[in-house]
Parts: C-alpha cells; sequence; structure tokens
C-alpha cells in the first residue's frame, strides 16, 4: 500500500484554485493537509472547497504540520523565505515562476535545495504540453542536428494584468491582487519576468544548452512593466535565438506560441494554436503532426503532479528544475540590462 503523501500549499490564491488544488486534490495518494492566504477569507473558502482541514492565515503555521510537498503559490518577493523554509523543513518543494526577484535569491533557493537532499521545482508548465513534448523528442532523437537558430514568439493575454487589472483568467471567483504584476519590487517586473521567463526555460531545455549572451529591448522603454520584449540571445554552442513575448488584450485566452527551429540536419515549424507541428528533413521530407500529438493546451496541473511524482521517487523533470530556472533568473536580470543600457549582456553558467 502506498503511503499518503501530506501535501499544503502556500499562499493560495486565484492561480491555486484553478491549478495546484485541483491537482493536488485529483490525485488518490495525496491529502491535502493544510493551506494559507494572507486574506482569512480567502483562506476559508479555498479550505472549505477542497476539503482542507486547516486554512491558515500564517504560512509559517503551515510549516507546523510536516507536509511531505509543498507548494509555494506567493508572488516572487516572497520566494526566497518560503522556500528555504519549506525545504529546510525536509518538504520537497514546487514555487511559481518567476522564481526569484533577482540571480542571487535564485542561487540561494536552488543551493538549499540541494544541501537539504530535498527536490525543488519551478512551475515551468510548457515541457508537458504535447506540442513541446513532441519537438523535444524530435529533438532528442537527432532529427535536427545541433540548433543553430530558433525563433519563438509567445503572445498571451496579461496585458489587463499588467496595466492594473486583477482578472488573470484563471476561473473561478478568486482575483489576483494588482500589486503582484504591477510592482516590479513583488513581481520582478513586467513581460520579460512574467511571461517570458516561461520562454526562456523552454527554450533553453529544447536546444539543450544554455543562452550566455544578450541583446534587448522592452516596451513601453523605460518602464518598470514592460507589456512586451524583444531579445537576440546566443547558446554556449554558438547557436543563435530571436525571442519575443507580447501581451494582448483579452481577445484570446489561449497563449499563441509559434516557433521555428533549424538544426544541420532538419528543421521544426510549431504553432500552438493550430495545434500543429511540422518536420522538415534536409533531405525535404516532411512530417505533418495534428492535434492528437501536437495539441497545444496547457495543463496547469503539471508541475503540481510532477511535484507529487518527485515525492513517489521519480527524477526531477529537465524542463522544471532549480537549477535551470536560476540561470533563467540570470538571464532575465540580463534582458533588463540590456534593456536599460542598449548595451550586449555575458551571462554566467554557474
Amino acid at each position: 500500500m502506498t503511503k499518503r503523501i501530506r501535501a499544503a500549499v502556500i499562499s493560495a490564491g486565484a492561480w491555486s484554485q484553478s491549478s495546484h488544488l485541483p491537482a493536488l486534490a485529483a490525485h488518490p495518494d495525496v491529502e491535502i493537509v493544510a493551506l494559507s492566504s494572507p486574506n482569512g477569507e480567502t483562506a476559508t473558502r479555498l479550505a472549505a472547497a477542497f476539503d482542507v482541514p486547516l486554512g491558515l492565515t500564517e504560512w509559517r503555521d503551515v510549516l507546523a504540520t510536516k507536509p511531505d510537498i509543498i507548494v509555494v503559490s506567493s508572488p516572487p518577493v516572497a520566494h526566497e523565505e518560503q522556500v528555504i523554509a519549506a525545504l529546510e523543513a525536509g518538504a520537497h518543494v514546487l514555487v511559481e515562476k518567476p522564481f526569484a526577484l533577482e540571480s542571487g535569491a535564485a542561487n540561494r533557493m536552488r543551493d538549499t535545495a540541494a544541501r537539504a537532499g530535498r527536490v525543488l521545482l519551478v512551475g515551468f508548465g510548457w515541457p508537458a504540453a504535447p506540442c513541446f513534448a513532441l519537438s523535444k523528442a524530435l529533438i532528442d532523437a537527432g532529427e535536427i542536428g545541433p540548433v543553430e537558430h530558433l525563433t519563438m514568439h509567445l503572445a498571451v493575454n496579461t496585458r489587463a494584468l499588467l496595466m492594473g487589472g486583477t482578472d488573470g483568467g484563471w476561473g473561478g471567483a478568486g482575483n489576483s491582487d494588482a500589486s503582484t504584476y504591477t510592482d516590479r519590487k513583488i513581481s520582478g517586473g513586467g513581460s520579460a519576468a512574467v511571461s517570458m521567463s516561461h520562454q526562456l526555460g523552454l527554450i533553453e531545455w529544447l536546444a539543450g544548452e544554455p543562452i550566455v549572451a544578450l541583446n534587448a529591448s522592452t516596451y513601453p522603454p523605460g518602464r518598470d512593466i514592460d507589456l512586451h520584449a524583444s531579445v537576440n540571445a546566443e547558446f554556449a554552442g554558438g547557436g543563435s535565438a530571436a525571442i519575443s513575448s507580447a501581451s494582448t488584450h483579452a481577445y484570446l485566452a489561449r497563449p499563441q506560441w509559434h516557433m521555428a527551429l533549424y538544426g544541420s540536419k532538419g528543421q521544426i515549424w510549431l504553432d500552438s494554436v493550430a495545434d500543429h507541428v511540422r518536420l522538415v528533413r534536409a533531405n525535404g521530407d516532411v512530417v505533418e503532426y495534428g492535434e492528437a500529438e501536437a495539441s497545444g493546451l496547457y495543463d496547469s496541473g503539471a508541475p503540481t503532479k510532477a511535484l507529487i511524482d518527485c515525492a513517489l521517487g521519480a527524477p526531477a523533470p529537465t524542463g522544471l528544475t532549480a537549477q535551470l530556472a536560476a540561470h533563467v533568473v540570470a538571464v532575465t536580470d540580463a534582458i533588463y540590462e540590456s534593456a536599460r543600457t542598449g548595451q550586449k549582456i555575458r551571462i554566467p553558467t554557474a
């Protein structure tokens, strides 16, 4: 008989209501023992909705219940303190992205997990989407060869949030606190931090190598909270990438991903909205993949399910690791530095 996994959520809110808590509640081997929210009404409402015995307002009280796994769903400004405390309390941890406000905090969380011998995952859920899982499988099978160039554009309807709105379209009755997205000291930035962090983790996971240098610009220029970001990046192996992220009006809830990836042996074209991946080999062969294999739908519970799997003994998925996420924070820092100075920025890989 499998031992029940004791789970808890720190700083549960609108996103946890639609992603973390449903995934935890649906798993037969998981018992949710506590959740917290600084808003007492939210804590009580979510505890009742998911049959959680303790709905708390003080996150430290969650640790006293000794969970095996903890989801940290607070704004980035709180991540370092809460994640390190959860790891040191003996839990495996999933923390939402952006991982950290700056590289120092990201590295400290990563290193604490290593010292504690605990798994620390970051909420990069897109590697689980079939279109990207398929693309990674094709790359790993040698269909593309070394990555020479990649272009990726992401458009997602975060414009209202970044301009002070509270409805992120997560579903349910809960809204996001406006400052979570509009105060850089809380969020770490705008589109480059909130949306492009997904892209950066995904790109480095797909390419299998880190970004080591970049030039970037953000829009509006000079604003703390950017709506759009553009990056020209270099990989450690010599390849290049053109990356852009746009915050759209709320005409389409589904994120729009478009990717073209070129190597010495072939290329991949991806359109997440069309549920389409095309492989073009160097000899001219074309293989088309449709919705059955290349769906672009996002499973918001995928990172939570990965945390449960890790607690059951599975290895950490390579697309969600703290090591990857810490480098993404370093790249994000470089994006904002380049946008501010107009200079090419080099990024350490250690």
